[in-house]
């Protein structure tokens, strides 16, 4: 396991172009045993994480535990709110649902906007028998394309061979020099995260945890899930702006230009019809960092699609691998949480660079990046459930944060 690992570190600093990191420097423990099935959620999550720590100077070796690294990629089920879970439970109609052409589709409405879009489509009532009733009625490709039409969460359930067929084999994580600026290092970076849900969250979290001054920014016309919340946005400064008023657009505009570092996690194309992209701000500001995290890769037949973790695991394959034919979601989140690791990752290197010979830097990764990893580094058989030990590394890794909501007890992330 540890070997796999650290190989998979040396190839990502590799291909991302980060000189003068030495993986060497990183030992990895842990058998990355502790939930069911093939994919190995602790090695994507322990090796972005190592990759992330590592472009930060360190006091010492780092010793990355990739079991700790696997809770982690789910830790927004694990937090407690002055001693109460907020983990919402999954809407009973978000799941897999066979359309007429004996395929399947992922529906996911945990969103109430995203559950409004899906239901007016089809006209059905709000329950599992109606919408299975409605969705039979449909081709697979048929039914996929009116949801993203109707800008509902929805994905293909693909085996892993279609999904490489239809993918490029992109780098995890694309470190671009696109304009030039003076040298400049900074002790304290200001990070401008204008992310929301999990992934784009967790790579503004890590930041402040390596010591970033991060600016959460709030988009009040879209809901959040409180667990998501209180386990990817502390040690941040939260700030709401609705972006259709002209002065808070422009208060964003003046906090970009502060910045050291810009995170999105929009869809690639929407950045650009806002006036976010990284060509527009880095031409306004060189030497900014500007870092995108969205759910598919631009320029693939998937690029416009809106989408969360779990349907990108049925996009790429992983939920029938998962599920050994039969279409079934893993425990946890990797796809979210490595990327947000990764990215992170991403902002430190180019940081590195900027220092190192100035410019203005494009950092991107997606979750569908990270899916391929997972599939590329899978174990050949399966996984038992693995509760007792589950249970022993929660106690073992959760601590309390004091914050002005209140006690916030959460996985604790690692201490490099």
């Amino acid at each position: 396991m540890t070997e796999l690992a650290a190989a998979s570190l040396t190839q990502l600093l590799s291909e991302s172009g980060a000189q003068g990191l030495d993986p060497s420097a990183v030992t990895f423990v842990g058998a990355d045993d502790l939930y069911p099935g093939p994919f190995r959620c602790g090695h994507v999550t322990g090796v972005a994480l190592a990759a992330a720590a590592l472009a930060r100077p360190p006091d010492a070796r780092i010793t990355v535990d990739l079991d700790h690294a696997a809770l982690m990629s789910e830790g927004y089920r694990h937090v407690l709110l002055n001693g109460q879970s907020v983990a919402a439970p999954r809407d009973p109609l978000t799941g897999f649902y066979d359309t007429s052409d004996g395929r399947q589709i992922f529906l996911h409405v945990n969103f109430p906007h995203h559950r409004e879009r899906a239901l007016a489509l089809l006209r059905a009532a709000p329950e599992r028998a109606s919408l299975e009733q409605a969705i039979r009625a449909w081709t697979m490709p048929d039914f996929d394309a009116a949801l993203v039409g109707a800008g509902a969460i929805s994905a293909p359930v693909l085996t892993a061979e279609e999904w490489r067929d239809l993918t490029d084999d992109l780098p995890l994580v694309s470190i671009d020099k696109i304009g030039d600026s003076a040298p400049r290092e900074v002790a304290k970076a200001r990070v401008i995260d204008f992310t929301r849900v999990l992934a784009g969250p967790t790579c503004g979290r890590l930041l402040a945890e390596q010591g970033a001054d991060v600016t959460r920014i709030d988009n009040p016309l879209y809901p959040d899930l409180l667990s998501y919340r209180l386990d990817a946005n502390r040690d941040k400064t939260e700030l709401t702006l609705d972006l259709r008023a002209l002065d808070q657009r422009e208060q964003l505009m003046e906090l970009i230009q502060r910045a050291d570092v810009f995170l999105h996690a929009y869809r690639p194309g929407v950045a650009e019809r806002s006036g976010l992209s990284a060509q527009a701000l880095c031409a306004q500001h060189p030497g900014l960092i500007h870092a995108s995290l969205s759910a598919y890769d631009e320029g693939t037949v998937f690029a416009g699609r809106r989408g969360f973790d779990s349907a990108v695991q049925a996009a790429s394959g992983m939920a029938l691998v998962q599920g050994d034919g039969t279409a079934k979601l893993l425990a946890t989140s990797p796809l979210d949480y490595a990327a947000g690791f990764l990215l992170a990752f991403g902002v430190n290197e180019a940081l590195r660079r900027r220092a190192r010979e100035g410019g203005s830097y494009r950092v991107r990764t997606s979750l569908a990046r990270v899916a391929s990893w997972l599939l590329a580094t899978r174990r050949d058989g399966a996984l038992p459930e693995n509760k007792d030990r589950l249970a022993q590394m929660i106690a073992r890794h959760a601590q309390d944060s004091v914050t002005p909501m209140g006690v916030i007890r959460h996985i604790g992330s690692p201490k490099f």
